[in-house]
């Protein structure tokens, strides 16, 4: 979900595939000029049945990794934010009874990583941060997903970070270089989810 090795040149070079594509999608953002970003990752997850938002006054990054080289844990992600979003999100949620709180938290490295690698560090909106549930109930983020969906309409570009899935167990555990056998499946089964027909995607 955006580890911190993300921002190394030499394992993630400019010009490869993932920073360049990375890269396209913070300048397609750019060129939107949204007047803000709700950004939602995997590693913040609030209740069970309740989200909460950030946004409500700056926060220092969260450096939410271990045992990476000290240089990673003085990376920054200058942004802004915007208490009036954080509450225009409440407030969407609030509307489909959904129980949310406004915190003070910071971005965590599965949404701040992702964001510098595609250039949006510095950029002229605003940017907060959702969390999931606590919980795997498809359906449940599905709705979240939808009720997101209506800040597009409001000019705010709504941003899932993080790349699909690491299992750290198995990439540290095999010597092996070669691709494991669920990997191929589960990434067609992500691009069929994201890809296809909404009516589909809670199946």
């Amino acid at each position: 979900h955006g580890g911190p090795n993300l921002l190394d040149d030499t394992e993630y070079p400019p010009n490869g595939a993932i920073a360049s594509g990375l890269r396209a999608i913070g300048d397609e953002i750019k060129a939107l000029s949204p007047r803000g970003m709700v950004v939602v990752s995997g590693h913040w997850e609030a209740g069970a049945s309740s989200l909460q938002v950030s946004g409500i006054r700056a926060e220092p990054l969260i450096y939410d990794f271990y045992g990476f080289p000290a240089s990673y844990y003085k990376q920054q992600f200058p942004h802004t934010v915007d208490p009036q979003l954080s509450q225009r999100v409440a407030e969407l949620f609030k509307a489909q009874n959904v129980l949310i709180d406004t915190v003070a938290r910071g971005l965590d490295h599965g949404a701040w990583v992702v964001l510098k690698k595609a250039g949006l560090a510095n950029a002229p909106f605003p940017i907060i941060q959702l969390s999931l549930y606590k919980n795997e109930s498809m359906n449940m983020h599905v709705q979240l997903g939808e009720t997101l969906a209506e800040l597009r309409k409001e000019g705010i570009v709504v941003v899932g970070s993080g790349m699909a899935v690491h299992n750290l167990r198995d990439l540290f555990g095999s010597r092996s270089t070669s691709l494991r056998s669920y990997v191929e499946p589960f990434d067609k089964q992500i691009e069929q989810a994201v890809l296809g027909p909404s009516s589909e995607r809670k199946n």
